[in-house]
């Protein structure tokens, strides 16, 4: 019996005004759904270009490089979110496009999509089974869109799944990269080739994504002082890790525990 689940790591409703979210070939880790309330968006994926129209819920797969921007005011409610396990993860993000949902889909979930702000604020029980249910029926529906995957991809990806669990569970106090290539009876060289050749990332870089989605969670709830979130992210310096973050999101970890920036629905 398969043991699946999804980790909702950040989301609430945007207002981006013009031009203020756009990004240039930004590689994203975490799979995101959007309901366009209003405005324009678009996203880039693989040379190929998405408008999100107001109306319809999207599906933007994790593991991919983005462009993205907003030509005018762009309102949605939005989700990140995780599969476990991580093999499920990675093969959500071979789908490598965007995702529009029909109408009748759409209409099904937009409520649910309404919960996403209060879910992420401390909402209530029912709240996060109605949000769950919907990610999963979503990822379903992708799923049923994927190719089949060839033997040898399965190999590669089978092979680096220890590893992946090892920075998972390390985040905070990261392995060398020889203890990380050891779970998977490599080289230092040879799994850093093979980990970047299949996530397209280093496994610095994965894990630094993996802390500051930590730590925006942390910091979006506002109850913990930046020095704290600093601490169960992994640093003891708040200054660097400040300094980390601003670098990642664009903005300071205290202007979003106040609540005055918001990381926002894109990266």
């Amino acid at each position: 019996m398969l043991d699946l689940g999804v980790v909702i790591t950040a989301g609430g409703r945007a207002h981006c005004q013009a031009g203020a979210w756009s990004r240039e070939d930004e590689l994203i880790h975490e799979a995101k759904i959007y309901h366009a309330l209003g405005g324009r968006c678009w996203i880039r994926i693989a040379g190929i270009t998405y408008r999100l129209n107001a109306g319809h819920l999207y599906l933007i797969p994790p593991h991919v490089r983005i462009s993205f921007g907003t030509p005018s005011e762009f309102i949605v409610d939005w989700l990140h979110f995780r599969l476990h396990p991580l093999s499920l993860d990675r093969r959500l993000g071979s789908l490598g496009r965007v995702l529009r949902f029909d109408r009748a889909i759409t209409a099904r979930w937009a409520p649910v999509c309404r919960l996403v702000e209060r879910f992420i604020k401390g909402g209530s029980t029912s709240d996060a089974f109605r949000i769950h249910a919907m990610t999963m029926e979503l990822v379903a529906l992708a799923i049923d869109r994927l190719p089949a995957e060839s033997p040898q991809q399965a190999r590669e990806r089978e092979r680096l799944l220890p590893a992946l669990r090892l920075l998972e569970t390390r985040a905070t106090n990261p392995p060398s990269l020889r203890e990380i290539a050891r779970t998977a009876s490599l080289s230092p060289e040879h799994f850093h080739r093979l980990f970047h050749a299949t996530f397209h990332t280093t496994p610095h870089r994965y894990v630094l994504g993996r802390r500051m989605a930590m730590a925006n969670t942390l910091l979006s709830k506002g109850r913990l002082p930046v020095k704290e979130v600093a601490e169960r992210c992994g640093y003891s310096d708040s200054f660097y890790f400040s300094r980390v973050f601003r670098q990642f999101f664009g903005a300071s970890p205290a202007r979003v525990r106040r609540g005055t920036a918001a990381i926002g629905p894109l990266p």
